[in-house]
């Protein structure tokens, strides 16, 4: 498996506080469905509807009718609970009681007192599915009542591990877990398929292995927001946009709203879906990416500074009197001070320049220089006519890119050291080193 290139992050994100209880918790996430926790023993459900289950017996919301015959061996059984949280939320009807007697009857025996089956939900209404965690969420957000959140076993939770339900994104990283073991939820962060998540006073990091995912065929296409969603005045559509919603195969585009977007045939559009799904770049306004636009200096490193988690740059001094925009001027800071760039001057970034190929690579060499060791450099350079022309302070970075496939040659024969990047090359590149 390759390894991950993870965000050198300078400022925790956690939030690590346990929710305040109340009878129904709105998970709102950016985009649908906006997801329900319901505590209650209702045995009708609502796709959009978490039905809360706790696997705790000492807990208020522990309820015997639902867990009745198995109710001695709740405690350890978070996968059962876990299985009719995220069935519930796409409008199955499947409490611990009826999956157990389900399985009983199957003959799934072992455990106390049943064994979990985690495929065998068809007479619920739904298909199993095991797949990465951001396909999950990518199925769950765009394809609103007919997938369930995600179900992730943390495995260093306890010697047995334990399972929870995504139930919400609140933002890009920090996303809202229901626990069965608690009552009540907590936010989790999860960057580059890395999960950290409080336990016991502290924050436990662990790499997510496939997640656990349901479809439901024939469930309802809209699921109602647990609150009103804001009023928005429709911008006008002046163009259809290149690329449609949706891919090939099902599951929705990042980029429909960009009239000027890359069909999904065309070698731009995976790097330029991916940065913007990430949040690594974004749009030049709401209706275009503009991916023949020149990156400038100001842009390359507002990209770093977002794959490292935008960390807090208070206290830091800003030696540049040109840095005259907000939205680049941390990132430019923490790329001087962490050794990422320079100035064009002692006083001087020049945040509008264009950035040369032989520039941006730098910049990740050293960015990938702070956050994991680089391996052997090879002499890949010599395929390459105009390998001369690599400035003397950018040839080991470009042997780096080179050799990890970070960056090609323009063409067979020419590296174009001296030549600018677009903002769909960047995208691109941004892609292969991210996962690295």
């Amino acid at each position: 498996m390759k390894k991950r290139c993870i965000g050198f992050l300078l400022a925790c994100l956690l939030l690590i506080g346990i929710l305040p209880l109340s009878n129904t918790y709105a998970a709102s996430i950016n985009g649908a469905p906006y997801l329900n926790i319901s505590y209650s023993q209702s045995s009708g459900v609502t796709a959009g509807t978490i039905r809360y289950v706790s696997q705790l017996t000492s807990s208020q919301y522990f309820y015997n009718s639902y867990w009745d015959p198995y109710v001695d061996g709740a405690g350890h059984e978070c996968y059962t609970a876990a299985i009719s949280m995220a069935l519930s939320a796409i409008g199955a009807n499947a409490t611990p009681a009826t999956l157990g007697k389900y399985w009983t009857q199957q003959g799934h025996t072992g455990g106390t007192p049943f064994t979990t089956v985690q495929w065998d939900v068809g007479p619920f209404g739904a298909t199993y599915l095991q797949r990465s965690f951001a396909k999950a969420m990518e199925a769950f957000r765009g394809a609103p009542g007919s997938y369930s959140p995600p179900i992730i076993h943390l495995n260093t939770y306890s010697e047995r591990g334990h399972y929870v339900v995504v139930a919400g994104q609140v933002s890009e990283t920090q996303f809202v877990i229901v626990d069965p073991a608690n009552d009540g939820t907590y936010t989790a962060t999860i960057r580059n398929n890395v999960i950290s998540y409080p336990r016991k006073g502290e924050t436990r990091s662990e790499t997510l292995e496939p997640v656990t995912q349901y479809q439901r065929t024939g469930a309802p296409a809209y699921i109602a927001p647990a609150t009103p969603a804001p009023v928005q005045t429709p911008t006008p559509v002046l163009t259809q946009p290149a690329n449609p919603g949706y891919h090939s195969d099902g599951l929705p585009c990042a980029l429909a709203a960009f009239a000027d977007a890359p069909a999904e045939s065309e070698w731009s559009h995976e790097g330029i879906e991916y940065c913007v799904k990430h949040g690594l770049m974004t749009g030049v306004d709401a209706r275009h990416f503009s991916p023949d636009a020149g990156m400038t200096r100001a842009m390359m490193v507002t990209v770093l500074y977002r794959v490292a988690g935008s960390p807090d740059v208070t206290g830091y001094t800003n030696p540049f009197n040109d840095l005259t925009e907000s939205w680049y001027r941390n990132a430019v800071v923490w790329a001087y001070h962490m050794g990422v760039t320079d100035g064009v001057k002692a006083d001087r970034f020049a945040p509008d320049q264009p950035v040369s190929r032989e520039q941006l690579v730098s910049m990740l060499y050293r960015y990938r220089q702070l956050t994991m060791a680089t391996p052997a450099l090879m002499d890949a350079l010599s395929p390459f006519r105009d390998a001369s022309l690599i400035s003397s302070w950018a040839e080991e970075p470009m042997r780096w890119a080179v050799t990890s496939g970070v960056i090609t040659g323009t063409s067979s024969t020419r590296l174009s050291p001296d030549g600018s990047a677009n903002r769909a090359q960047m995208a691109t590149i941004l892609m292969r080193f991210v996962n690295l």
